[in-house]
């Protein structure tokens, strides 16, 4: 996104200058055409990639994979013709019912999730959508073996759609959440986050879960390291609600923005628990964050939230951060630990 694309009133120093937004989206809808319930699934990946796109003026791309026999096993090529042929007609019987009359359709044959990433990094894809797959429990969900793969492995951003009927009326998000963890790479999904929310006139929340500060002791704490315990718990929560007002203050004053520090202890938990207390329609957030390292494609809080949620998650990847953030010590020795680019 240029400077000029930047919302009105938002400071040059802010996390949203000069930080991409999506070009191009990918939809793919990897259940089979004949499946009984695939339809219902196949229109929330449509609906959700839609609502996307269309908010950051992406253009977009409708994906199904044909599953190709075994190698040693002969193609029939009338057999072949007939699957190409009904998969390209369910996908536009599926485009139609939501108006992606300027959406294209593409067919590949091959295993899911090898195909969908080499098409995504060959056709610059910025976003791949799919669908969770595996099991639910009507609470949490499983990724299936395609998404996880997908998720792990593409160089594209990723959306994972939880498989509920949405029926056929566009998706208006309402509240979008961001958790942030005070680094380069969490603040790094905000300019997406924001965009969504300002299109759809939704709310944005941020969250930040302080730090769990824990002592190493064998016994019982005496009341001195309790007192030291209660003073680092203390600390960490102050500097945490100062990290998310200065964020605020950088922020565009619109779409509205409330901010949400949570206790120390458990992030992962504590960010699941304020996600469904929210009741946040998406979540943004980077696929790693403060700790990561640069061969991991997906973080820990990540990981737990899209094994946990079965809510709308947008993993965003592949954020360029220019220089470290104002409100970080200029010690030569903390920006060592900076990203010069955020595996996002």
């Amino acid at each position: 996104m240029s400077e000029s694309e930047l919302p009105a009133g938002t400071p040059q120093s802010s996390p949203l200058a000069k930080q991409p937004i999506l070009r191009h989206v990918l939809a793919c809808v990897d259940a089979s055409p004949f499946a009984v319930d695939a339809a219902p699934f196949a229109q929330a990946v449509l609906a959700h990639a839609a609502a996307v796109a269309e908010a950051v003026g992406a253009r977009m791309t409708v994906m199904h994979v044909l599953e190709s026999p075994a190698a040693h096993e002969p193609i029939d090529p009338v057999e072949w013709a007939l699957r190409h042929r009904d998969a390209t007609a369910y996908l536009h019987e599926r485009m139609s019912r939501i108006g992606l009359l300027q959406a294209d359709a593409v067919i590949l044959a091959g295993v899911p999730a090898e195909r969908i990433n080499a098409w995504a990094h060959d056709n610059a894809a910025d976003l791949v959508v799919l669908g969770r797959g595996g099991e639910s429990d009507g609470f949490s969900v499983e990724l299936g073996n395609t998404a996880r793969r997908v998720a792990e492995l593409a160089n594209a951003s990723v959306l994972l759609a939880p498989s509920v009927q949405v029926g056929d009326t566009r998706i208006r998000y309402r509240k979008v959440l961001a958790p942030l963890d005070g680094s380069s790479r969490s603040e790094c999904a905000l300019p997406l986050g924001l965009k969504i929310a300002a299109a759809h006139e939704a709310e944005m929340v941020l969250v930040h879960a302080a730090p769990k500060v824990d002592l190493i002791e064998s016994d019982l704490l005496d009341a001195e390291a309790v007192a030291l315990r209660d003073r680092l718990y203390r600390r960490n929560e102050h500097a945490a609600r100062q990290y998310l007002d200065w964020i605020r203050s950088l922020l565009p004053a619109t779409p509205t923005i409330q901010t949400r520090l949570l206790p120390s202890g458990d992030a992962r938990r504590a960010l699941a628990r304020a996600i469904v207390k929210e009741c946040a329609d998406l979540v943004v957030l980077s696929s790693t964050g403060k700790s990561g390292h640069p061969e991991m494609s997906i973080g820990s809080i990540a990981g737990y939230l899209i094994n946990h949620l079965n809510i709308p998650v947008l993993l965003v990847r592949q954020c360029k951060i220019n220089s470290p953030t104002p409100h970080r010590s200029p010690n030569p020795a903390i920006d060592t630990r900076l990203p010069s680019q955020g595996i996002m």
